[in-house]
């Protein structure tokens, strides 16, 4: 993980701010609805039409649902970097669970989990990173750190171009 100043601390931990609150609400909500499952059908209740059932998502999916919001509660806290792709999963989880606010909710902090300071503050290594550390570890400015082959250039000269004209009936 790279060194952060204080500044760049406080502006990470700002940007992810929203993102923690949403998570924390929706762990307490799934957590209110693991420990509620006895005591009200919902979970049983749907609408069926033919294969298709339209419903609260089983007791099964809840358990899993509170897992990824804590686990992306955690890794924000530890300032991980896997917790970019979880709250990324757990955002989807949400949009598409919680339709049509959560789509809402989950938009806006979408982009604030993609933003760079909340993936510098993750230690989240993107490509604009990768091509900073090797510009600062000495390789040239137009190189990135991966190695690549060398593109060909193909010219055509205007000898080789060959022109076809439609023949005129006579």
């Amino acid at each position: 993980m790279t060194d952060l100043t204080k500044e760049q601390l406080a502006e990470g931990k700002k940007v992810l701010e929203g993102p923690t609150i949403y998570f924390w609400v929706l762990a307490v909500i799934a957590g209110i609805g693991i420990l509620s499952q006895n005591s009200i059908d919902l979970l049983s209740k749907g609408l069926n039409f033919g294969p298709v059932s339209i419903g609260f998502p089983g007791s099964n999916s809840i358990w899993i649902f509170a897992a990824l919001y804590v686990a992306s509660l955690v890794g924000f806290h530890m300032r991980k970097s896997w917790a970019v792709p979880v709250g990324r999963a757990g955002l989807v989880v949400s949009m598409v669970v919680l339709f049509p606010i959560g789509t809402i909710f989950g938009a806006i902090l979408w982009k604030r989990i993609n933003d760079p300071i909340a993936k510098r503050y993750l230690g989240y290594k993107t490509d604009e990173m990768a091509a900073s550390e090797a510009a600062s570890a000495g390789t040239p400015a137009g190189m990135s750190a991966k190695a690549e082959a060398p593109g060909e250039k193909i010219t055509i000269t205007a000898e080789e171009k060959t022109e076809v004209k439609p023949e005129e009936p006579t």
